[in-house]
């Protein structure tokens, strides 16, 4: 599942559903969702990861995934730097 910082500008929404299209992900709208009400639905759909794409300025800048549990428990696993031209995961 990929989503992104809250209120993120629509420059970084529109990265992450291409982002999210093209690796095979499903793309949810923040909005004031928390970090467990994220994990709370990756686990209804039975999805591990939940990336969430940061922003610096406006643009895409950071992904930061997050491993999620059969339980819903939840823990930062990784981030990385974006390319805002490269949408490859």
């Amino acid at each position: 599942m990929m989503t992104t910082s809250r209120y993120s500008s629509e420059a970084t929404r529109m990265f992450a559903k291409d982002m999210a299209k093209e690796n095979g992900e499903r793309y949810i709208a923040r909005g004031k969702k928390t970090i467990d009400d994220l994990a709370v639905l990756a686990r209804k759909s039975g999805e591990e990861t939940i990336t969430i794409i940061e922003e610096r300025g406006k643009k895409p800048a950071l992904a930061s995934r997050i491993r999620v549990d059969e339980r819903g428990c939840w823990r930062w696993e990784e981030e990385r730097l974006l390319n805002p031209t490269e949408k490859t995961g």
